[in-house]
């Protein structure tokens, strides 16, 4: 299975430390975030990256080629140096290097967890869904809920009142979004001829908008370690990292 990245964000809230690098190589703990991601994942078995690029993208690059020749992976390189496109528009643009009919995981790279992935994505296999996405019970604004089946069926942000695919009935139960989730390149290719190939798109809305055509899953792990590493005072805690 490939695992797709995304590493080309502008890192807004890590700055200053994202003025001089990209977010994937700030560094915690003496290493950078992408560093311990590919670590773990390679641990679990995962061989195959894709890693999409627009800031500091030579930079990036020269880092992960390194890394791949050292450990012996294989990393390859979406570009979006002319336009960010949002992860959703990163995974139709880097549909071309997602070989083969397997399925492909997401991971964000600011995310740090003990979440078992290969587990996730055997999970994934044996439901037969066309996507799922990890979710954890925590406090968020902004909540995925899924119907008495797992099924996805609404998105919505309390704090403003706002909502987006099925209304709101009793029995959806909410969960706040991981960064981490798994899809059959059948759905991304679905998404390709809806918005294009090289346009901008929220995954979060094209997972919406496939409910009627598509089984989108939440699996909970709320169990065990999850951290965003969104905020600066984040990489001066001292988090545990498996």
């Amino acid at each position: 299975m490939i695992v797709f990245i995304p590493a080309a964000g502008l890192g807004t809230r890590l700055r200053p430390l994202t003025e001089h690098c990209p977010k994937a190589l700030v560094e915690y703990q003496g290493k950078p975030l992408l560093a311990h991601l590919l670590e773990r994942l390679a641990r679990q078995g995962f061989e195959h990256f894709v890693l999409n690029l627009h800031h500091f993208p030579q930079l990036l690059a020269d880092y992960a080629s390194r890394y791949a020749r050292e450990h012996r992976i294989r990393i390859d390189f979406s570009d979006e140096t002319g336009r960010l496109l949002d992860t959703g528009g990163a995974l139709t643009h880097a549909l071309p290097l997602f070989s083969g009919e397997e399925p492909v995981l997401v991971h964000n790279v600011d995310v740090i967890s003990d979440l078992d992935l290969a587990g996730f994505c055997e999970d994934f296999r044996k439901s037969g869904a066309h996507a799922m996405l990890s979710v954890r019970k925590r406090d968020s604004k902004r909540l995925l809920y899924a119907d008495e089946e797992g099924r996805l069926r609404a998105w919505g942000n309390r704090a403003e009142g706002r909502w987006k695919g099925e209304c709101w009935r009793e029995g959806f139960r909410p969960y706040a979004f991981s960064g981490v989730h798994v899809l059959q390149k059948r759905l991304i290719q679905a998404w390709a001829e809806k918005y294009g190939r090289s346009n901008p798109f929220s995954v979060i809305d094209a997972y919406l908008s496939s409910i009627p055509a598509f089984d989108i899953r939440l699996e909970e792990h709320t169990g065990g370690f999850w951290k965003d590493m969104g905020k600066i005072e984040d990489f001066q805690a001292g988090i545990p990292l498996q």
